[in-house]
This record gives C-alpha cells, structure tokens and sequence, in this order.
C-alpha cells in the first residue's frame, strides 16, 4: 500500500482508481479452508452461545440505544473505550457478528473467551504485525464482514478526558474501503459506596451515532478530527444523562479509588500501564500525560501529593495564560 504522504500526491481520479485496485486485490486474496471454517463457525457461536453466556455472567445493566443508525452493510464500528467489559458490551450491542480487533497483549483466558467471537490480535509495537493486521481487517470487510476497532488504542481511565487522541486507521480504513464508521459510545457507571481498589459496574450505557462516511476527496486528518468530535459530544450527553458533578464533590478518597479501580482493571487482564501509555497518539507529549490515568501520587492517608507532572502542567498553564 501506498503511503499517507504518497497518496497525498495522487490525483484524485488516481485515488479512485488505486482504491478500486486495492479492493479487488483484497477480495482476490484466497482464503484457507481453515480459516473459511473459523469466520463461520464464530458467526454461529456468536448467535446462538457468545452472547447469551455473556449476558448471563456480566453481572450489570446494559442499555442499548440508537441501533436504527446502523447501516444495513458492512461497517466499522469505531468503539470508546474505558473498561475491559468494552469487548463483552460490544458483543452484545451489536445486531450481527462483527470481527474484532485487540491487543495480543492479553492473558490466555481472556483470548480464548474473545477467540470464540472472532478477533484479530495485533502486536502494537510491530510496524509489521500492524500492518498484517490491518490488511486482514480489510480483506473481510471485502467478505462483507462488519469489523470493531478501539481507535483511542488503549482504555481511557482518565476522569478528566472524554477520550483519549484517535488513531488515524479507523479513517483510513474507512476510506481505502469505502464502508462507513458507526461510531458506538459506552458510558459506565460505577458502585463509589465501597472504596476498596475494585471497580464495580452498575450499569453501561452504549449509544450508537450516526454513521460517518469518507469520500475520495476527504482529508483524513479532518475526518478524523470529526470522529473525535462526534465521540466527545456523545459521551458527553450520556454523562449530562447520569447527572453532572463538581470535583469539590469528589472526596480525595474517592478519586484515589477510582484509579486505584483502574490499575487493578489491568492487572486483571494483564495489562502494563507504561506499555498502554506508549500507544496513546502524541504520548511524549507533555500534556498527553494526563490522558491516561492521571499521575497522582498519595500517601497513606489518602492526600494528594504534588508531583513533577503536575508541575510542569501548572508551569504550561501560567506561560499560557495570556492565550484563554
């Protein structure tokens, strides 16, 4: 495949026709027997097994709204992403089975649940393992599968940011392919009484919006920009829907709690925080810091204390000022 830069140079008849090539080279590929035999049997266990043993064991309320804007075709369905029960939501919510793509960096247990729905694992510090990735997300949707993605690239548990900064495949993708983004939301909410490190779901709110369309012509970076848009709007509609809070409100307690909650979250699926910082868009970024979970530090009493993050933080705040 060409490049960003290199398609950039393109004309845009050029364009249309190195898309139209790419597509039917896709679905020239041939596809082995074997793996014929795992898109179909995942398909089957999906409808008739992956869903009703989820639905039995989450354990939480799922509220499922805006499916009338799923397009009745292929699509990709590009998901926000907090929690592990992302994946288990996404399973449920969806009306037909759709392939997924996760990191590899997961433990056993968990690949062998995910495996059973159909999932592409991907190794996100391989240039090249990406790149397979990517090519197989796009040879089945030229099969007419609908695939997910978690264009954030790791869990946003950071209770200051909406979302994290989007890779740009999710557009790519989207336009090489020529099938829409449905951008799916989920909103948690979580049981606060017990601050013991652990996080407990109540209730997950997961909203479809309206599917996005990137034509030829379209700049992806745009495009993009308005995915990114579309995802905070909507999370924050879900979250005006729970009720809006100040943070004087939130004991020092309670906050620690959550991040607390969080670390222990990816311990469970045995994720390492300064590896999922590293796949965040723009991490060196002295401000990106703060997408993820916020570097706080606390003694034992549950007090804030100051860090060199935040330092440098109120430091770009003060050099700034005159431009708010």
């Amino acid at each position: 495949m060409l490049s960003y830069e290199e398609e950039k140079k393109l004309s845009l008849e050029e364009k249309k026709e190195y898309y139209k090539r790419l597509r039917e080279y896709l679905k020239n590929i041939p596809v082995s027997k074997i793996e014929k035999f795992y898109l179909k049997i995942c398909n089957a266990l999906n409808k008739k097994v992956v869903r009703n043993i989820i639905d039995k064991i989450k354990g939480y309320e799922l509220v499922i709204t805006g499916q009338e804007n799923i397009p009745n075709s292929p699509v990709i369905y590009a998901s926000t992403h907090q929690d592990f029960n992302d994946h288990f939501n996404v399973v449920l919510s969806i009306p037909e089975h759709a392939i997924i793509l996760n990191t590899n960096n997961v433990t056993k247990t968990f690949k062998c649940i995910m495996g059973v729905n159909g999932i592409v694992y991907v190794d996100r510090n391989d240039k090249k393992d990406r790149f397979k990735s990517k090519m197989k997300l796009m040879k089945y949707t030229s099969m007419g599968k609908s695939i997910v993605v978690f264009p954030e690239g790791t869990y946003n548990c950071s209770p200051n940011k909406l979302h994290l900064p989007l890779h740009m495949g999710v557009i790519d993708i989207a336009k090489k392919m020529q099938i829409p983004i449905v951008p799916l939301i989920q909103e948690y909410t979580y049981d606060d009484e017990i601050l013991d490190g652990k996080t407990r779901v109540k209730k997950c709110r997961v909203h479809f919006g309206k599917p996005i369309y990137v034509n030829y012509e379209d700049d992806i970076k745009e495009k993009k920009e308005e995915l990114s848009e579309i995802f905070s709007t909507i999370r924050y509609s879900l979250i005006e829907e729970k009720g809006l809070y100040k943070r004087e409100d939130i004991t020092n307690e309670e906050y620690i709690n959550y991040v607390k909650a969080r670390i222990n979250t990816w311990k469970m699926v045995n994720v390492d925080i300064n590896d999922e910082r590293k796949t965040i868009y723009g991490y060196n970024d002295d401000f990106y810091l703060f997408h993820h979970i916020n570097d706080i530090a606390f003694n034992e009493n549950n007090e804030l204390l100051e860090t060199e993050y935040v330092r440098k933080l109120e430091k770009l705040y003060k050099t700034n000022l005159h431009k708010f």
